[in-house]
């Protein structure tokens, strides 16, 4: 008899559209930040049209991490195997983007003793050298554990090589953390970037499981869909809230990540997403912005970096700019990570 060759993994169209909505959320966050932040020095359309905006956009990296527990998940693949495929392919990113933000903070004219901060904050205490890619850091604490997060999903009982790793590594955490209070009682620096990802684990499995059972909820659409936007309402009149009356303007205070309502607001969108499966059609458009879509949170803020000083320079209200920021930093990170893409060597990094 001939053998039957085993079929090709369906495409999970969906993920392609909810990687496009996770990183151009990350865009309008960055892009909508600055003007956030001038609560009572801007117009009242331009602060409201951030802040409805910021608030609708803050599933972004929650979004993120749930895709990578849908498709990373469930899967029958050995840690060694694992780590050599998968948990690898960070270093090169960190490496190159930690260059380039260093590079380009220099070049925007930090003194020595901007350095030595960046070095003592950034780096150090922050785990990042520009402000979003404290995402890298996470993400490389929370690779090492999933190898062992899949074993529980899939129901298999570690081997004793398994637990042997799964102690090393918590070992290096144990190490990281003593570190951590050395430096903050000798130097004032407490190293936070290692003790996010804790977090970020319940938004893996969370993405696998509704990748998986999604489907058997039972949720209509436009109920969901009512959810999300009734959600951003609320985030966006509590930042109001806390900005007018406690004098706080941060738009993670009341929206952080690790919050009850981005929580929610991020399950929902990504049971939109698995719900509208039957009904999404590929498209070589989506899916080439989904490929993407990596490169493009690393590379973003290079471009936002030139295009935000238009605002100030040219006096454009800010439900102007928003728009033309948007769109113009979408399209150059989008080409910009095509391009370099197309070289073997700097697809590693995008």
């Amino acid at each position: 008899m001939p053998k039957i060759k085993p079929t090709a993994p369906t495409r999970k169209v969906y993920i392609d559209y909810l990687r496009v909505a996770a990183v151009l959320a990350v865009i309008v966050i960055h892009v909508t930040v600055k003007l956030y932040n001038k609560f009572g020095e801007i117009d009242q359309i331009s602060w409201w049209l951030s802040n409805f905006l910021n608030s609708a956009s803050r599933f972004a990296v929650p979004l993120f991490v749930m895709i990578s527990g849908a498709v990373l998940l469930g899967k029958p693949m050995s840690t060694a195997d694992f780590y050599r495929k998968r948990a690898v392919r960070l270093l090169p990113a960190i490496v190159f983007w930690t260059i380039v933000y260093t590079l380009l903070q220099i070049y925007l004219g930090m003194d020595v003793d901007g350095f030595i901060r960046f070095l003592k904050v950034d780096l150090l205490a922050e785990g990042g050298a520009y402000v979003h890619l404290w995402y890298l850091s996470m993400y490389a604490c929370l690779m090492p554990f999933v190898p062992f997060i899949n074993k529980f999903v899939i129901g298999e009982a570690p081997s004793s090589g398994d637990l042997a790793v799964f102690v090393a590594i918590i070992g290096i955490f144990f190490s990281l953390n003593t570190v951590s209070y050395f430096t903050s009682e000798l130097g004032g620096i407490f190293m936070v970037w290692f003790i996010l990802f804790p977090w970020y684990m319940g938004y893996l499995v969370i993405g696998y499981s509704i990748d998986k059972y999604g489907t058997f909820i039972g949720a209509r659409n436009c109920t969901v869909a009512a959810s999300i936007v009734l959600l951003a309402i609320i985030g966006s009149w509590l930042n109001y809230y806390a900005a007018d009356s406690l004098g706080i303007v941060n738009d993670h205070f009341v929206l952080s990540n690790t919050g009850i309502l981005v929580f929610i607001s991020s399950l929902c969108i990504f049971f939109l997403g698995k719900n509208s499966e039957s009904v999404l059609k590929e498209n070589k458009i989506v899916a080439k912005i989904s490929e993407a879509s990596f490169g493009m949170y690393l590379i973003h803020p290079l471009f936002l970096t030139f295009i935000a000083p238009i605002y100030k320079n040219y006096a454009l209200p800010g439900y102007a700019y928003i728009p033309l920021a948007l769109m113009a930093t979408s399209l150059f990170s989008y080409f910009s990570v095509r391009a370099m893409r197309s070289s073997k060597y700097l697809r590693q990094v995008c």
